[in-house]
Protein backbone atom coordinates (compact mmCIF):
# COMPACT_ATOMS: atom_id res chain seq x y z
CA UNK A 1 0.00 0.00 0.00
CA UNK A 2 2.86 2.33 0.81
CA UNK A 3 4.17 1.87 -2.71
CA UNK A 4 0.79 2.81 -4.20
CA UNK A 5 0.55 5.91 -1.98
CA UNK A 6 4.03 6.99 -3.00
CA UNK A 7 3.18 6.52 -6.68
CA UNK A 8 -0.05 8.48 -6.21
CA UNK A 9 1.90 11.35 -4.67
CA UNK A 10 4.36 11.37 -7.54
CA UNK A 11 1.52 11.43 -10.06
CA UNK A 12 0.00 14.41 -8.27
CA UNK A 13 3.32 16.27 -8.39
CA UNK A 14 3.76 15.34 -12.06
CA UNK A 15 0.29 16.66 -12.90
CA UNK A 16 1.06 19.96 -11.16
CA UNK A 17 4.32 20.26 -13.08
CA UNK A 18 2.53 19.54 -16.35
CA UNK A 19 -0.02 22.27 -15.59
CA UNK A 20 2.70 24.79 -14.68
CA UNK A 21 4.67 24.09 -17.86
CA UNK A 22 1.66 24.85 -20.06
CA UNK A 23 1.73 28.49 -18.91
CA UNK A 24 2.81 30.63 -21.92
CA UNK A 25 4.81 32.79 -19.50
CA UNK A 26 6.64 29.90 -17.84
CA UNK A 27 10.03 31.07 -16.55
CA UNK A 28 13.46 29.58 -17.01
CA UNK A 29 13.65 29.11 -13.23
CA UNK A 30 10.50 26.96 -13.35
CA UNK A 31 12.01 24.79 -16.06
CA UNK A 32 15.24 24.39 -14.12
CA UNK A 33 13.31 23.35 -11.01
CA UNK A 34 11.27 20.89 -13.08
CA UNK A 35 14.37 19.33 -14.63
CA UNK A 36 15.87 18.92 -11.16
CA UNK A 37 12.70 17.19 -9.93
CA UNK A 38 12.59 15.01 -13.08
CA UNK A 39 16.13 13.75 -12.45
CA UNK A 40 14.56 11.10 -10.19
CA UNK A 41 13.69 8.15 -12.50
CA UNK A 42 10.41 7.55 -10.65
CA UNK A 43 9.41 11.18 -11.05
CA UNK A 44 10.27 10.99 -14.76
CA UNK A 45 8.13 7.87 -15.14
CA UNK A 46 5.21 9.60 -13.39
CA UNK A 47 5.49 12.60 -15.71
CA UNK A 48 5.37 10.29 -18.74
CA UNK A 49 2.18 8.70 -17.35
CA UNK A 50 0.62 12.15 -17.06
CA UNK A 51 1.58 12.97 -20.68
CA UNK A 52 0.11 9.69 -21.91
CA UNK A 53 -3.02 10.08 -19.81
CA UNK A 54 -3.68 13.57 -21.12
CA UNK A 55 -3.59 12.28 -24.69
CA UNK A 56 -6.45 9.92 -23.82
CA UNK A 57 -8.33 12.63 -21.91
CA UNK A 58 -7.95 15.05 -24.80
CA UNK A 59 -9.43 12.54 -27.23
CA UNK A 60 -12.34 11.91 -24.83
CA UNK A 61 -12.99 15.65 -24.44
CA UNK A 62 -13.14 16.19 -28.20
CA UNK A 63 -15.64 13.37 -28.60
CA UNK A 64 -17.70 14.63 -25.66
CA UNK A 65 -17.79 18.17 -27.07
CA UNK A 66 -19.86 17.06 -30.05
CA UNK A 67 -22.83 15.82 -28.00
CA UNK A 68 -24.67 19.14 -27.97
CA UNK A 69 -24.96 22.30 -30.06
CA UNK A 70 -25.78 25.82 -28.89
CA UNK A 71 -28.10 28.15 -30.77
CA UNK A 72 -25.06 29.68 -32.46
CA UNK A 73 -23.82 26.24 -33.51
CA UNK A 74 -21.02 25.93 -30.95
CA UNK A 75 -20.51 22.64 -29.13
CA UNK A 76 -21.97 22.40 -25.62
CA UNK A 77 -21.84 19.65 -23.02
CA UNK A 78 -25.14 18.03 -21.96
CA UNK A 79 -27.30 19.74 -19.34
CA UNK A 80 -25.84 19.44 -15.86
CA UNK A 81 -22.29 18.86 -17.02
CA UNK A 82 -21.11 22.48 -16.68
CA UNK A 83 -20.42 22.13 -12.98
CA UNK A 84 -18.28 19.07 -13.65
CA UNK A 85 -16.30 20.71 -16.42
CA UNK A 86 -15.69 24.06 -14.70
CA UNK A 87 -13.37 22.86 -11.95
CA UNK A 88 -10.65 24.47 -9.95
CA UNK A 89 -7.07 23.90 -11.09
CA UNK A 90 -6.35 21.79 -8.01
CA UNK A 91 -9.33 19.52 -8.53
CA UNK A 92 -8.43 19.07 -12.20
CA UNK A 93 -4.94 17.98 -11.28
CA UNK A 94 -6.19 15.64 -8.56
CA UNK A 95 -8.68 14.11 -10.98
CA UNK A 96 -5.97 13.27 -13.48
CA UNK A 97 -3.74 11.74 -10.80
CA UNK A 98 -6.62 9.76 -9.27
CA UNK A 99 -7.67 8.37 -12.63
CA UNK A 100 -4.15 7.22 -13.37
CA UNK A 101 -3.74 5.64 -9.92
CA UNK A 102 -7.03 3.80 -10.35
CA UNK A 103 -5.88 2.49 -13.70
CA UNK A 104 -2.62 1.31 -12.16
CA UNK A 105 -4.18 -0.40 -9.14
CA UNK A 106 -6.81 -2.07 -11.28
CA UNK A 107 -4.10 -3.28 -13.69
CA UNK A 108 -6.03 -1.95 -16.67
CA UNK A 109 -3.33 -1.91 -19.32
CA UNK A 110 -3.71 1.02 -21.67
CA UNK A 111 -2.50 0.77 -25.24
CA UNK A 112 1.21 1.66 -24.99
CA UNK A 113 2.23 4.84 -26.76
CA UNK A 114 5.66 4.38 -28.34
CA UNK A 115 8.38 6.88 -27.49
CA UNK A 116 9.12 9.05 -30.51
CA UNK A 117 12.33 8.01 -32.17
CA UNK A 118 14.87 10.83 -32.18
CA UNK A 119 15.63 12.32 -35.57
CA UNK A 120 19.32 12.13 -36.41
CA UNK A 121 21.19 14.83 -38.32
CA UNK A 122 24.86 14.58 -39.27
CA UNK A 123 27.58 16.07 -41.43
CA UNK A 124 30.72 14.45 -42.75
CA UNK A 125 34.28 15.78 -42.45
CA UNK A 126 34.50 19.14 -44.22
CA UNK A 127 30.71 19.44 -44.67
CA UNK A 128 28.44 22.16 -43.24
CA UNK A 129 24.64 22.03 -43.50
CA UNK A 130 21.60 23.92 -42.21
CA UNK A 131 18.35 22.18 -41.26
CA UNK A 132 14.88 23.69 -40.81
CA UNK A 133 13.34 22.07 -37.73
CA UNK A 134 9.66 21.32 -37.21
CA UNK A 135 9.14 24.25 -34.82
CA UNK A 136 10.58 26.83 -37.23
CA UNK A 137 14.03 26.89 -35.64
CA UNK A 138 17.16 26.48 -37.75
CA UNK A 139 20.07 24.24 -36.79
CA UNK A 140 23.37 24.57 -38.66
CA UNK A 141 25.88 21.76 -38.19
CA UNK A 142 29.60 22.29 -38.64
CA UNK A 143 32.02 19.69 -39.95
CA UNK A 144 31.88 16.12 -38.58
CA UNK A 145 28.90 16.79 -36.31
CA UNK A 146 26.02 14.62 -35.15
CA UNK A 147 22.84 15.72 -33.37
CA UNK A 148 19.63 13.96 -32.38
CA UNK A 149 16.31 15.77 -31.90
CA UNK A 150 13.23 14.74 -29.97
CA UNK A 151 10.33 17.20 -29.73
CA UNK A 152 7.35 16.56 -27.43
CA UNK A 153 4.31 18.61 -26.47
CA UNK A 154 6.18 20.10 -23.52
CA UNK A 155 9.76 20.57 -24.74
CA UNK A 156 12.10 20.80 -27.70
CA UNK A 157 15.11 18.64 -26.97
CA UNK A 158 18.41 18.27 -28.81
CA UNK A 159 21.33 16.05 -27.98
CA UNK A 160 24.58 17.19 -29.59
CA UNK A 161 26.45 13.90 -29.77
CA UNK A 162 29.66 15.48 -30.99
CA UNK A 163 30.85 18.42 -33.04
CA UNK A 164 29.52 21.98 -33.31
CA UNK A 165 26.08 23.42 -34.01
CA UNK A 166 24.55 26.89 -34.18
CA UNK A 167 20.91 27.21 -33.18
CA UNK A 168 18.54 29.98 -34.29
CA UNK A 169 15.63 29.24 -31.99
CA UNK A 170 12.07 30.14 -32.88
CA UNK A 171 10.28 31.66 -29.90
CA UNK A 172 7.61 29.53 -28.27
CA UNK A 173 6.27 28.45 -24.90
CA UNK A 174 8.20 25.16 -25.06
CA UNK A 175 11.83 25.61 -24.02
CA UNK A 176 14.57 24.64 -26.44
CA UNK A 177 17.07 22.44 -24.59
CA UNK A 178 20.46 21.34 -25.92
CA UNK A 179 22.46 18.72 -24.08
CA UNK A 180 26.13 18.38 -24.99
CA UNK A 181 28.71 16.52 -22.94
CA UNK A 182 28.63 17.98 -19.41
CA UNK A 183 26.22 20.83 -20.17
CA UNK A 184 22.57 21.60 -20.69
CA UNK A 185 21.55 24.86 -22.37
CA UNK A 186 17.97 26.14 -22.21
CA UNK A 187 16.54 28.92 -24.37
CA UNK A 188 13.08 30.20 -25.29
CA UNK A 189 14.13 32.18 -28.37
CA UNK A 190 17.72 33.08 -29.15
CA UNK A 191 20.83 32.38 -31.25
CA UNK A 192 23.66 30.41 -29.70
CA UNK A 193 26.51 28.08 -30.60
CA UNK A 194 27.44 24.82 -28.86
CA UNK A 195 30.75 23.07 -29.49
CA UNK A 196 31.29 19.64 -27.91
CA UNK A 197 35.06 19.19 -27.89
CA UNK A 198 37.19 16.40 -26.47
CA UNK A 199 37.39 17.14 -22.76
CA UNK A 200 35.13 20.21 -22.72
CA UNK A 201 32.08 21.93 -24.16
CA UNK A 202 31.76 25.57 -25.25
CA UNK A 203 28.50 27.52 -25.27
CA UNK A 204 28.61 30.89 -27.04
CA UNK A 205 25.67 33.29 -26.94
CA UNK A 206 25.14 35.50 -30.00
CA UNK A 207 21.65 36.89 -29.40
CA UNK A 208 19.08 36.74 -26.62
CA UNK A 209 19.66 34.89 -23.36
CA UNK A 210 20.31 31.29 -22.34
CA UNK A 211 20.73 29.42 -19.10
CA UNK A 212 23.51 26.84 -18.93
CA UNK A 213 23.84 24.25 -16.18
CA UNK A 214 26.52 21.57 -15.79
CA UNK A 215 25.29 17.99 -15.62
CA UNK A 216 26.94 14.98 -13.98
CA UNK A 217 28.46 12.19 -16.00
CA UNK A 218 25.76 9.53 -16.53
CA UNK A 219 26.63 5.84 -16.62
CA UNK A 220 23.27 4.87 -18.13
CA UNK A 221 22.06 5.41 -21.68
CA UNK A 222 20.66 8.84 -22.43
CA UNK A 223 16.91 8.97 -21.86
CA UNK A 224 14.94 11.21 -24.25
CA UNK A 225 12.17 11.75 -21.72
CA UNK A 226 14.46 12.32 -18.74
CA UNK A 227 17.06 14.95 -19.52
CA UNK A 228 19.94 15.34 -17.14
CA UNK A 229 19.51 17.62 -14.16
CA UNK A 230 21.81 20.34 -13.03
CA UNK A 231 22.26 18.26 -9.85
CA UNK A 232 21.95 21.28 -7.60
CA UNK A 233 24.45 23.43 -9.46
CA UNK A 234 23.64 27.11 -9.71
CA UNK A 235 24.21 27.34 -13.44
CA UNK A 236 24.80 30.54 -15.40
CA UNK A 237 22.76 32.93 -17.50
CA UNK A 238 24.79 34.20 -20.45
CA UNK A 239 24.47 37.54 -22.22
CA UNK A 240 25.37 38.15 -25.88
CA UNK A 241 29.13 38.06 -26.38
CA UNK A 242 29.86 35.55 -23.62
CA UNK A 243 31.40 32.13 -24.08
CA UNK A 244 31.15 29.56 -21.31
CA UNK A 245 33.58 26.63 -21.26
CA UNK A 246 32.77 23.63 -19.04
CA UNK A 247 35.61 21.15 -18.74
CA UNK A 248 35.21 17.45 -18.19
CA UNK A 249 36.45 17.84 -14.62
CA UNK A 250 33.68 20.37 -13.92
CA UNK A 251 35.77 23.55 -13.99
CA UNK A 252 34.10 26.51 -15.73
CA UNK A 253 35.32 29.73 -17.30
CA UNK A 254 33.60 32.63 -19.06
CA UNK A 255 35.24 34.86 -21.66
CA UNK A 256 34.11 37.77 -23.83
CA UNK A 257 33.99 37.33 -27.61
CA UNK A 258 32.75 39.36 -30.57
CA UNK A 259 29.21 38.05 -31.23
CA UNK A 260 29.54 38.92 -34.92
CA UNK A 261 32.47 36.52 -35.26
CA UNK A 262 30.99 33.61 -33.31
CA UNK A 263 29.08 32.14 -36.24
CA UNK A 264 31.45 33.05 -39.07
CA UNK A 265 32.31 29.40 -39.55
CA UNK A 266 28.94 29.08 -41.33
CA UNK A 267 30.43 31.07 -44.22
CA UNK A 268 33.32 28.61 -44.51
CA UNK A 269 35.87 30.85 -42.78
CA UNK A 270 37.48 29.65 -39.54
CA UNK A 271 39.03 32.37 -37.39
CA UNK A 272 41.96 31.68 -35.11
CA UNK A 273 42.57 34.19 -32.34
CA UNK A 274 45.78 33.75 -30.35
CA UNK A 275 45.48 29.96 -30.24
CA UNK A 276 48.26 27.53 -29.44
CA UNK A 277 49.62 25.67 -32.44
CA UNK A 278 48.39 22.43 -30.89
CA UNK A 279 44.84 23.79 -30.77
CA UNK A 280 45.17 25.17 -34.31
CA UNK A 281 46.16 21.72 -35.55
CA UNK A 282 43.17 20.18 -33.74
CA UNK A 283 40.91 22.74 -35.46
CA UNK A 284 42.44 22.01 -38.87
CA UNK A 285 41.94 18.29 -38.39
CA UNK A 286 38.19 18.80 -37.92
CA UNK A 287 37.80 19.96 -41.52
CA UNK A 288 40.11 17.66 -43.43
CA UNK A 289 40.68 13.94 -43.83
CA UNK A 290 44.34 14.77 -44.12
CA UNK A 291 45.49 15.06 -40.50
CA UNK A 292 48.28 17.22 -39.13
CA UNK A 293 50.41 16.09 -36.20
CA UNK A 294 52.88 17.88 -33.95
CA UNK A 295 55.03 15.69 -31.70
CA UNK A 296 57.05 18.55 -30.18
CA UNK A 297 55.23 19.99 -27.10
CA UNK A 298 57.28 23.20 -27.25
CA UNK A 299 56.26 23.74 -30.85
CA UNK A 300 52.64 22.98 -29.97
CA UNK A 301 52.75 25.72 -27.33
CA UNK A 302 53.53 28.45 -29.89
CA UNK A 303 50.62 30.87 -30.47
CA UNK A 304 49.19 32.09 -33.76
CA UNK A 305 46.28 34.19 -35.09
CA UNK A 306 44.72 34.19 -38.54
CA UNK A 307 42.07 32.40 -40.55
CA UNK A 308 41.63 29.66 -43.12
CA UNK A 309 38.89 28.68 -45.52
CA UNK A 310 37.27 25.27 -45.36
CA UNK A 311 38.83 23.16 -48.11
CA UNK A 312 42.09 25.10 -48.04
CA UNK A 313 43.66 23.46 -45.01
CA UNK A 314 46.84 22.43 -46.85
CA UNK A 315 47.48 26.04 -47.91
CA UNK A 316 47.18 27.12 -44.27
CA UNK A 317 49.63 24.42 -43.22
CA UNK A 318 52.02 25.81 -45.82
CA UNK A 319 51.70 29.23 -44.19
CA UNK A 320 52.52 27.71 -40.78
CA UNK A 321 55.60 26.02 -42.22
CA UNK A 322 56.91 29.35 -43.50
CA UNK A 323 55.93 31.34 -40.40
CA UNK A 324 57.69 29.04 -37.93
CA UNK A 325 60.43 27.66 -40.25
CA UNK A 326 59.03 24.16 -39.96
CA UNK A 327 59.61 20.94 -41.82
CA UNK A 328 56.56 19.03 -43.08
CA UNK A 329 56.78 15.30 -43.68
CA UNK A 330 53.90 13.31 -45.13
CA UNK A 331 53.45 9.96 -43.39
CA UNK A 332 50.47 8.05 -44.79
CA UNK A 333 47.42 10.26 -44.30
CA UNK A 334 49.25 12.58 -41.92
CA UNK A 335 51.51 15.60 -42.23
CA UNK A 336 54.00 15.70 -39.36
CA UNK A 337 55.27 19.17 -38.50
CA UNK A 338 58.61 19.65 -36.78
CA UNK A 339 61.16 22.40 -36.36
CA UNK A 340 63.63 22.77 -39.22
CA UNK A 341 67.19 21.55 -38.68
CA UNK A 342 68.45 25.15 -38.77
CA UNK A 343 65.89 26.44 -36.28
CA UNK A 344 67.18 27.92 -33.03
Amino acid sequence: MTCNKDHSGRLGEAARWYSDLQDPDVTLETWEAFLEWECDPQNAAAFQEIEKGLVVLDRTTRAYGGMGQSAEGASEPPTGSVSRLVRSRTAWIAGIAAALVLATVSAIAAIPLPHPEPIRYATSVGEQRSFDLADGSVMTLNTDTEAEISFTESRRYVRLVHGQALFEVEKGKRPFIVEASRSQTTALGTVFDVYAKVGSVEVTLIEGSVGVVPVPAKPELWDWFRPASRDGAAGRTLVPGERLVIREDGLESVSAIDPSEAGLWRSGTVWIDDMSLADVVAELNRYSRMKVRIDDPDLGAEHVSGSFHVGEEEEFVGSLVMMFSLEAERVGNEIVLSRGSDAD
